[in-house]
């Protein structure tokens, strides 16, 4: 057997080649990452086509397991897997003699850890590099819709909350986002910060916020969709 990754349509699949006569995928829990049995001689064009047809139902479907899963104990242990942007990354924990920290090593994140670390505390490394790598993106897009709307923040910063994907002080102009963005794909981060602004100018969620939304980005309850699937 063999495997390869292969990335279609911001869907990364583990693919494995073996002994079978047609394709079969599996998501696998509980951060549903994306696995696909391949025939051996099967061109990569046709894997990649049948990835592109079953994206959606991947889609939905990973998000189901990982919604499911959400609540079960992590140890943060090699083996496990880690989201990042929408994207599905095993695990490995190394033993280090500097600092402890993380990093995305190519096709896997890697927990360098200095002697026996809690697993409480493997969560706290793991978490702050998550909202480092959450703030550059934030730094990133927060300006580009600013200057197409016109409304800009305050202040933001980024919070682990637990019922909201983000929240505006319409009184400060300060704008709060979820840690939690940063295991989805960037196209959710861009409609939290939309959403996130348009509060600037509009309160409420009615028809005149939908309109802005609307305005800016025409493809928002798509997007919607894909943060709350």
């Amino acid at each position: 057997m063999s495997e390869q990754i292969i990335a279609v349509a911001g869907i990364q699949a583990t693919v494995t080649r073996k002994k079978v006569k047609n394709l079969r995928v599996t998501i696998v829990p509980p951060d549903g990452a994306v696995r696909v049995s391949a025939p051996k001689r099967m061109p990569e064009a046709i894997i990649r086509a049948f990835l592109l047809e079953k994206a959606d139902w991947i889609r939905t479907h990973a998000e189901k397991v990982r919604r499911s899963h959400a609540n079960e104990p992590r140890d943060y242990e090699s083996g496990e897997t880690v989201r990042l942007f929408g994207q599905v990354y095993p695990l490995v924990v190394r033993n280090s003699q500097k600092k402890n920290g993380a990093a995305l090593d190519g096709d896997r994140i890697v927990l360098s850890l200095r002697g026996d670390v809690p697993k409480e505390k493997r969560e706290a490394i793991l978490n702050e590099w998550l909202r480092e790598r959450l703030k550059a993106e934030i730094e990133h897009y927060l300006p580009l819709w600013s200057e197409l709307t016109g409304l800009v923040p305050s202040a933001w910063s980024v919070r682990d909350m637990t019922s909201r994907w983000g929240s505006c002080n319409t009184k400060t102009r300060k704008i709060n986002l979820n840690l939690q963005l940063a295991h989805y794909p960037l196209v959710c981060l861009e409609y939290v910060i939309l959403h996130e602004l348009c509060h600037i100018r509009v309160h409420g969620h009615g028809p005149d916020f939908k309109a802005l939304l609307d305005q800016y980005m025409p493809d928002w309850k798509a997007r919607k969709r894909l943060l709350h699937a």
